[in-house]
């Protein structure tokens, strides 16, 4: 399978503790979740988050790939993982599910939020191919920012695992 890797590029999106930034902290996962893909024989594309939003999708269309999965950690106030997905795509909803069955095995995971449909994001509407967000869990909560802290290569190899079973 041919998958695109989107981690977060929001530098301005700080967690709490020691968590430092929504972009450090998805570059790392995506770090992760690309060796997992690889390993598994899955041709991946993107994985860094130097070029833009939209030089992201642009490239993610021009690969032709078979799934477009963006990488963020959320803020709010709340707490768990949840997966987006473009409202009418089943194939989206499918992966989606996947990958958050997935997050939710990993050990200490917060109580998952579910996942949702939206056609509100750039990132579910511009791409050629199924596409989702992966909120991990919030680092503005020092629960979650540590469980991802602490977790990292397991959620790595989880959003893999959904990934490869779609």
């Amino acid at each position: 399978m041919r998958v695109y890797i989107s981690p977060s590029d929001q530098t301005e999106n700080v967690g709490v503790g020691n968590y430092g930034t929504e972009a450090a902290r998805m570059q790392q996962l995506s770090n992760v979740v690309v060796a997992a893909l690889k390993n598994m024989g899955h041709t991946v594309y993107g994985g860094n988050n130097s070029l833009s939003l939209i030089q992201r999708i642009q490239a993610s269309n021009n690969a032709g790939v078979d799934c477009h999965v963006a990488l963020h950690s959320n803020a709010g106030g709340g707490t768990g993982p949840e997966v987006w997905y473009y409202s009418t795509s089943s194939n989206g909803k499918r992966l989606a599910q996947n990958i958050l069955t997935k997050i939710e095995g990993v050990s200490g995971c917060p109580k998952s939020r579910g996942i949702k449909g939206s056609t509100d994001f750039m990132e579910l509407k511009q791409t050629s191919a199924p596409a989702v967000i992966v909120e991990v869990a919030f680092h503005d909560n020092a629960n979650d920012a540590n469980w991802i802290i602490g977790h990292m290569n397991e959620i790595g190899q989880a959003i893999a695992n959904g990934i490869n079973a779609f």
